[in-house]
């Protein structure tokens, strides 16, 4: 899930506020929001022109952009008020390396690397080496090759998906992408939390098993239905209902390797960079088979290329596409388990058979789950007597997280008035009642971008269950 909103949010409130303000510059290039990148790193430098970091992520924002030159200007910038920036040599480097400056290039790496031994890059080094019999610049030259016929694209591709195919460079050199959560067989690590932690939602935790646990657990007997291990599973729904929980929960219930894939791991302003991050994950995953790759907050990976402006968005989208359609036509034992909150944001090819055709609504919880949640919190709580079955209806419509932000609130009310009064004081009905019916539950924002997502998608189908799910309950207060 994309974590701009709360950026803009906080800044909304503190608008001069200069860390936070480089913060969501940094969160806006790791998501490629290129343009509101440029407008936070110059606000930031507009209320303290002295920053570097606001410099040089103004370079980036602008060499991911392709203006290389401006981005350079940006830089070197910056080593006038610090010459000893390790990283500010590191980035001019790259930028220099753009503009076919290959001698510039490896001078400030060098240098870069004399000041700070740990910003060496294995993969700026090999391409500032040049394969022997040219130079480093002819060896990026893509190669030229015929374009493919009807029968030599992969299954799964169509007309529209005719530049799925990654381009092939000459000389490429390796690229090591490493998983900062993977998780083996026996690993202590991926068992704290199961589906029996997670309250509710039994209907979906078996349809996960189904797709995820039990090819693994009877092989042969799927084998004799055809069906084969792998595959592609999307949860989506409101915030706060319990998508991440499952992501996790699976860890526990697989018996093969787990990979989790922070979206911090794949994005990179460097053009290209996150093409080949994407395809290195799913290689990690092929080599590990069987193995599960989860992936949370898929919209910020896979928007609609119709909506997008930035070229390296769109080929972000077609590299994953082209991964998905690989796992299926190689039989490899990968399972992809992914999650988004903006099902409407999708593009819609990730929909076709074969990718993520099979996607299940996360609801806000049912009255038993909300009257168990409740019970949950009330026991972390300091309370006096509550009639539980009460909030529970009148909670309708909440979330998870709602209803632990209900408790939490009234917890900071006693304690309010234990301070004002000097005596402790236990949580009381009237005061969660109170606090109930003041709170606008936060799905009901979400329910209100369905209604306006559905019309500009041409998916309306995966949102039919939403639809079914309004008409049975009353979400508005």
């Amino acid at each position: 899930m994309s974590v701009l909103p709360a950026f803009q949010e906080a800044l909304r409130h503190s608008p001069d506020n200069v860390p936070l303000l480089l913060l969501y510059g940094r969160a806006c290039l790791e998501e490629l929001q290129l343009d509101d990148a440029l407008v936070a790193y110059e606000r930031a430098l507009d209320l303290d022109p002295r920053l570097t970091d606001a410099q040089l992520g103004l370079a980036k924002a602008l060499l991911a952009r392709g203006e290389a030159s401006q981005a350079a200007v940006r830089v070197e910038m910056a080593l006038q008020q610090e010459p000893n920036n390790a990283a500010a040599h590191l980035l001019l480097s790259r930028i220099s390396l753009a503009e076919g400056d290959d001698e510039r290039a490896e001078r400030h790496y060098e240098r870069a690397r004399q000041l700070d031994a740990s910003v060496a890059d294995a993969g700026l080094e090999s391409e500032l080496a040049p394969p022997r019999g040219g130079s480093a610049a002819a060896s990026r030259r893509p190669v030229e090759r015929p374009e493919p016929t009807p029968a030599e694209m992969p299954m799964g591709l169509e007309a529209d998906d005719a530049d799925l195919e990654p381009e092939v460079f000459m000389d490429e050199p390796p690229f090591d992408w490493r998983p900062e959560n993977f998780w083996m067989p026996g690993d202590p690590e991926r068992g704290r939390l199961n589906f029996d932690d997670i309250t509710g939602l039994e209907d979906i935790k078996e349809e996960i098993r189904r797709k995820l646990v039990y090819p693994l657990q009877e092989p042969e007997l799927y084998r004799t239905y055809g069906h084969q291990p792998g595959g592609a599973l999307l949860l989506y729904g409101p915030p706060g209902c319990g998508k991440t929980l499952l992501l996790r929960a699976v860890a526990a219930e697989v018996s093969c390797n787990y990979l989790w894939v922070g979206l911090h791991e794949l994005f990179d302003p460097y053009f290209g960079s996150t093409e080949r991050n994407l395809h290195q994950m799913f290689d990690t995953a092929r080599f590990s088979a069987p193995c599960v790759v989860v992936i949370d907050g898929l919209d910020s990976l896979a928007q609609d290329r119709r909506t997008v402006r930035e070229s390296q968005a769109r080929n972000v989208v077609n590299q994953l596409l082209h991964e998905l359609d690989s796992l299926r036509t190689e039989g490899r034992r990968v399972m992809v388990l992914a999650a988004t909150s903006q099902p409407w944001s999708l593009d819609p090819a990730l929909r076709r058979p074969g990718r993520f055709e099979q996607a299940l609504f996360v609801p806000p919880p049912d009255p038993a789950a909300r009257l168990e949640l409740l019970r949950r919190c009330a026991e972390e709580k300091p309370v006096g007597a509550l009639d539980l079955d009460e909030l529970t209806r009148l909670t309708e419509g909440f979330s998870c997280a709602d209803l632990q932000w209900l408790f939490d609130r009234a917890s900071e009310l006693a304690l309010g008035e234990a301070m004002r009064t000097g005596h402790a004081l236990p949580i009381q009905q009237k005061q969660l009642l109170q606090i109930a019916r003041t709170h606008t539950p936060t799905t009901s924002l979400w329910f209100e971008g369905v209604q306006e997502g559905v019309e500009g998608t041409a998916d309306k189908a995966l949102l039919k269950e939403v639809r079914g799910f309004m008409g049975s309950r009353s979400l508005k207060r």
